[in-house]
């Protein structure tokens, strides 16, 4: 069951850093990360000692702290704060301080403290985490900053949950997924910190693994000024120095910045933060990383893996559980949580990398049939007991899932000749997806929808139970609306195929409508992010789109499509 917080949890270990011996590789994954120094969120101290406070206001932040700062882990009395200092501004001694106020010119403090000299540390790349859960109001907005050696950081803001039995009259969140810094600008940063929404919710691929362009469109180089080298000289990073470089280059963008401080973000993950298409062999009990040199061996990719982790928990804030004393990692590391926001939105984010099983048929897809396979798994068992458990326990007026990838079909063909396009999707998954989806319609959740990430285009459609696939006496209902994202920056149709004045890929559009009636609206071409907004009568979908080619200071932003879902009607109104 949830808790106070909104944030469903079996045990609280905020606070703890860990610090841990040695151990051999041939223990495990778990074991890799239980010899590291893993950060974890501090409660800062409380302190009298007003020196540290004292700021000198024609300093550079971007000299101490270059990665800015950051929010997220919401609760209804707190969020995570983050920040990062620069390792040659460090000095000996000298702690860090941090301070929230109801307004910007910091005038009404309602929080200060003091983070230890000694958490700042080269063991976790000089970052570091507040968590200042139990220590705010909810449904507030505040400001943050910290400040080291009379220096301040710019000025955050964050927002806290509202309480668990309130009653809002609406949510918006900005929906945002796939970013290779490689393959675009960040002009969408630059309206995302502008929107006036209540949240951000990222759905992962926050970073792409690459430093020669391997996933960048086929038909252009690396854009202009995204070059860069990884320490270990890798096209594809494989150490911790490597994936600590690259949240340095990404968080290091003057858009993205600016979007962080302006918005709390609720942070799932994909594949990308650690390999593409990364996966959990359960006969060698290791992950699999197809695209990495030696991501095939046990050894290799369980230390690429853990690097690839620790890195993710050290650069994003995050509320998620961490405990290095479980003896396998499935156990250490828990990414799916749920969020109340009173009773308007039951939130929940699920991980659909860390226990999902190899693709079904390789790279045969035209003839694989083992993608209906009962016992493949996306979610592993115990999570997938939480999210039946989850569905049944959401009262609110919208029930909504944070999901990774598409969970509608997407084929072509009928009959014998049917051939599903992303086995790494749902698709991939069919057995797994209709008992959930059935449980879903068993369940009867006043509203179902689905926030959808990774496939780089805009999408929306109908969830049904059944589909058809699994029970074909069966029809398939439908029991709610999956809501795709377009991705900021990374490879789509436009970056493939030159689609003359449009129509071409609005044709493409209309050729997926056509072969799978469930889907209301596509549109694979135009990059950007999505606004959801959820109010007590209606969901609205809003696709905005913003050109990465564009200098970002010149990238508008266009209104591309916007869907209306009525309470109590899943259906979606083209307005």
């Amino acid at each position: 069951m949830p808790g106070q917080d909104g944030t469903r949890q079996r045990t609280n270990r905020r606070g703890v850093l860990e610090s841990i011996g040695t151990t051999s590789v041939a223990g495990g994954l778990a074991a890799i990360l239980a010899q590291r120094h893993i950060v974890q969120p501090v409660a800062a101290q409380t302190t009298d000692d007003r020196r540290g406070f004292v700021i000198d206001e024609t300093a550079d932040p971007d000299a101490i702290f270059p990665q800015s700062v950051a929010s997220g882990g919401p609760t209804e009395s707190g969020v995570i704060l983050w920040t990062r200092v620069a390792p040659d501004a460090v000095i000996a001694g000298e702690p860090l301080g941090v301070q929230v106020a109801v307004d910007d010119g910091f005038e009404t403090v309602v929080y200060e403290g003091t983070v230890p000299a000694d958490r700042l540390s080269s063991a976790h790349d000089y970052t570091v985490k507040v968590d200042l859960d139990g220590a705010l109001e909810s449904a507030r907005r505040y400001y943050y900053r910290f400040v080291y050696d009379g220096v301040a950081t710019r000025t955050g803001r964050c927002q806290t949950l509202p309480a668990a039995d309130a009653s809002p009259d609406s949510l918006s969140v900005a929906v945002l997924t796939c970013q290779d810094y490689q393959n675009g600008y960040y002009g969408a940063y630059r309206h995302i910190a502008a929107e006036d929404v209540d949240f951000v919710v990222h759905l992962g691929d926050f970073i792409y693994e690459s430093a020669n362009g391997a996933y960048t469109s086929p038909t252009t180089d690396v854009k202009d000024g995204r070059d860069f080298d990884l320490p270990s000289g890798a096209e594809l990073a494989e150490s911790l120095a490597d994936f600590r470089t690259l949240y340095r280059i990404y968080k290091g963008n003057e858009h993205l910045q600016r979007a962080l401080e302006r918005h709390t973000v609720i942070h799932g993950w994909d594949d990308h933060e650690i390999g593409n298409n990364r996966y959990w062999d359960a006969d060698t009990d290791a992950p699999v990383l197809p695209d990495k040199d030696g991501g095939e061996r046990p050894e290799t990719a369980m230390e690429i893996t853990a690097d690839g982790i620790q890195a993710w928990i050290e650069y994003i804030p995050a509320r998620v559980e961490f405990d290095s004393t479980e003896p396998d990692l499935q156990d250490q590391l828990r990414l799916w949580r749920d969020l109340q926001f009173g009773d308007l939105v039951d939130l929940t984010v699920t991980d659909e990398r860390l226990f999902r099983d190899g693709p079904p048929c390789g790279n045969a897809r035209l003839t694989c049939t083992d993608e209906e396979a009962q016992g493949r798994t996306m979610l592993g068992d115990e999570q997938k007991r939480y999210f039946k458990d989850w569905v049944d326990d959401s009262s609110a007026v919208w029930t909504v899932w944070a999901n990774e990838v598409l969970t509608m079909p997407l084929t072509v063909g009928d009959g014998w000749s049917q051939a599903e396009l992303f086995h790494d999707s749902w698709d991939g998954f069919q057995h797994e997806r209709w008992e959930l989806m059935q449980h879903v319609a068993d369940a009867e959740p006043r509203n179902f929808v689905v926030l959808t990430g990774d496939l780089h285009a805009s999408l929306a459609g109908y969830v049904e139970a059944g589909y058809g696939e699994i029970e074909p006496s069966e029809t398939a209902d439908r029991i709610g609306v999956e809501l795709m994202t377009p991705a900021i920056t990374s490879v789509n149709a436009a970056d493939v195929v030159d689609f003359p004045g449009g129509w071409a890929a609005d044709a493409l559009g209309e050729l997926a409508k056509s072969a799978n009636d469930h889907l209301e609206y596509v549109d694979w071409h135009r990059h950007g992010y999505a606004v959801v907004e959820f109010t007590r009568d209606h969901c609205t979908y809003t696709v905005c789109g913003v050109d990465k080619d564009a200098d970002p200071l010149d990238a508008d932003r266009t209104t591309v499509a916007r869907y209306r879902t009525p309470d109590g009607d899943s259906q979606l109104e083209d307005v």
